[in-house]
């Protein structure tokens, strides 16, 4: 089994939500912490991309916090760091702000990835593209490079790159494994972030009414 590596973003500028989500928590923890804490044990080693400095090291070597290579480059700019700083041929990508991502739909991607030797796997969700919770290989590094050399900051444009093995995966597949397809929940308002704790509180009442019934 090829080596895979977890990237996560939490450089974004955050316009909407009005301050860096690395600042925000949800239930007394770190935002950028639950995608880390549901995905890392899957992985080798946990990447986090981040542009002010604020993340602390955690100095454990499997977890490495990194600065933005090139600044104010967007999404594609955190995906360009973070896989520069990976040593893995294939990494698991999402965002920062996506509390509820599903191990079972990731583990999925990656051996859908693997299997057929895939550079990107991208869901496509009803025509809308999720490239926060997607796998990408060390390969796109350097079209991402050029991308960015020439002023381009759209990650659609890995999409569109003819060199680049791309897969997608639809909301069906998608469903297998994440039926409610809260791994592609993301906060980015103040709004989404109510929701998200009123989430977690249902799920915490579930999961007490299973053990009171069980």
């Amino acid at each position: 089994m090829s080596l895979m590596n977890l990237v996560v973003l939490a450089g974004g500028r955050s316009q909407r939500m009005g301050l860096p989500k690395y600042c925000l928590s949800l239930a007394g923890i770190p935002l950028y912490e639950y995608p880390l804490r549901r995905l890392c044990a899957l992985y080798e080693r946990c990447i986090v991309v981040e542009n002010k400095g604020l993340i602390p090291a955690s100095g454990n070597p499997e977890r490495l916090v990194v600065g933005d290579v090139v600044a104010d480059a967007g999404p594609l700019g955190g995906i360009y760091s973070g896989l520069r700083a990976s040593d893995a041929p294939l990494n698991m990508v999402v965002g920062a702000d996506m509390p509820f991502v599903s191990p079972a739909l990731a583990q999925a991607m990656g051996r859908r990835a693997r299997a057929q030797e895939l550079d990107i796997l991208v869901p496509n969700i009803d025509g809308l593209l999720e490239p926060l919770f997607s796998i990408f290989s060390s390969r796109v590094v350097t079209v991402a490079a050029e991308l960015l050399a020439s002023g381009t900051h759209s990650v659609r444009e890995l999409f569109r790159n003819k060199s680049l093995h791309i897969g997608f995966i639809d909301r069906a597949y998608c469903e297998q494994y994440d039926k409610r397809l809260l791994s592609f929940f993301n906060v980015n308002t103040p709004d989404d972030l109510i929701m998200a704790r009123l989430m977690m509180r249902a799920g915490e009442k579930s999961i007490e009414e299973e053990r009171v019934c069980g």
